[in-house]
């Protein structure tokens, strides 16, 4: 955990079986659950639009937030945190999730082709987690039908905040590791 709290309270006993568990680890774990998941909700038409939203918002808090409230002893609503898949301006006062490449070079999908990047790239620019999709099919807005078997969450979908418009990214879950940002809320 990253804290950039100014008061270090904690507001209940941390689980002990969770500090084992990596935040890297917790993020993985839902994104195979969307994985294992996404055919179930093919058939009945709640892949996409508003269902996909209405079932990966919760899900996404009560899988992700809520074990890091219950690993660093902290209490989260959901106004407290980022929402998943959600573009904010500032992530300044809302707790998030930052990603570090695990190593340089590193493959970034980036307006629909891959580049090379190296530290450079990144410096002074952090990285936040927004979702796991694919780089291609966009579950938000909707999907084509034909494309549904194509979908997978094997790519994080991250955005850059630097002084200027934020640029979305894709990498390849594997790359990267996840810290989870405790924030004071503004």
């Amino acid at each position: 955990m990253i804290d950039r709290r100014n008061a270090k309270t904690f507001n209940h006993e941390a689980e002990s079986g969770l500090k084992e568990v990596s935040d890297t680890a917790i993020l993985l774990n839902f994104s195979n659950a969307l994985t294992s998941l996404y055919p179930h909700l093919v058939p009945i038409h709640a892949n996409a639009y508003d269902a996909w939203d209405d079932i990966v918002e919760p899900l996404f808090h009560e899988m992700v937030y809520q074990t890091f409230a219950f690993k660093y002893g902290l209490s989260l609503s959901r106004s407290q945190v980022h929402t998943y898949g959600v573009t904010l301006r500032s992530y300044r006062g809302i707790c998030h999730i930052e990603c570090t490449p695990k190593s340089y070079p590193l493959a970034v999908f980036k307006n629909h082709e891959w580049v090379q990047t190296d530290e450079f790239f990144f410096e002074g620019k952090p990285m936040i987690f927004k979702s796991f999709g694919d780089g291609v099919n966009f579950l938000s807005g909707g999907i084509m039908i034909g494309a549904r078997s194509e979908v997978h969450f094997n790519l994080v979908e991250i955005e850059l905040i630097a002084t200027g418009p934020i640029e979305t990214l894709y990498i390849s879950k594997e790359d990267l590791n996840f810290a989870f940002v405790a924030e004071d809320k503004a």
